[in-house]
């Protein structure tokens, strides 16, 4: 399948790529350019970590913007007493601390609770979570203490006067943790999130309509004409974009 154009939509903009020319819906690892290991690689390298680094950040931003809920929605962090310097076992307290929480929260062992969350260390090289709770009803803070039990928890109210700017307010904050997790823990997930949160919608289309005619300057948040690169017939050549991010 070959498309020209791209479509995002959350809660409260879409997105639209258009490229000059179509591209194939499907990426295959030998469409991969390959690098030799040498000093221009080692600055590849950094140039595709930024890149992972950026599309994660925007993933996520686009996923809280789809599920954030005015006046439920609530940002907890938890620490450990212990330093705890292992991703991996503090990825099992995590994950055993939610099954908890989903379980106080609805009396149910089934996944309900919705969120996302990222893993950061503190200074002192122990690991900590920031997590965003789209749905989870109002718990008091011993007792949300006490389901976690390992050390401190932080919550407030995510209270956001702009509707346009609540992915990337709340992204911020989880911004560092996503960058140690991509440098220094790569193949791992940057963020995680429960399987019951909704989609962004996305299509992907190809047709020759140009969309200029269907919005105006003032619905235009963000703009940015650039290029990149298509493999055609074992060949990489320019491929250029148009994007454009629309408030709804």
């Amino acid at each position: 399948m070959e498309y020209n154009k791209r479509i995002i939509q959350t809660s409260s903009y879409i997105e639209v790529w258009e490229y000059e020319k179509p591209i194939k819906y499907g990426f295959s690892k030998k469409d991969k350019p390959m690098y030799k290991k040498n000093e221009s690689d080692e600055r590849s390298r950094y140039k595709r970590l930024a890149k992972t680094r950026q599309n994660a950040r925007h993933e996520l931003m686009r996923l809280i913007d789809t599920n954030y809920c005015e006046k439920m929605t609530k940002f907890l962090t938890i620490t450990t007493k212990e330093n705890i310097q292992s991703r991996q076992e503090f990825n099992l307290l995590f994950d055993k601390f939610m099954k908890r929480l989903n379980y106080h929260a609805f009396k149910s062992k089934k996944k309900l609770l919705k969120y996302v969350a990222v893993l950061e260390k503190q200074k002192r090289g122990a690991y900590h979570a920031h997590i965003l709770l789209f749905n989870l009803p109002y718990i008091p803070y011993k007792k949300l203490q006490k389901i976690w039990t390992l050390g401190s928890v932080w919550i407030n109210l995510v209270d956001i006067d702009s509707k346009d700017n609540r992915g990337r307010y709340i992204t911020k904050y989880m911004e560092k943790g996503i960058t140690q997790e991509i440098l220094e823990h790569k193949g791992k997930k940057s963020y995680y999130s429960s399987k019951n949160l909704t989609k962004p919608t996305q299509l992907r289309i190809l047709d020759d309509e140009s969309i200029d005619n269907l919005v105006s300057d003032k619905h235009i948040a963000y703009q940015n004409d650039y290029t990149a690169k298509l493999k055609i017939n074992g060949e990489w050549i320019e491929n250029k974009v148009k994007y454009r991010k629309i408030k709804i």
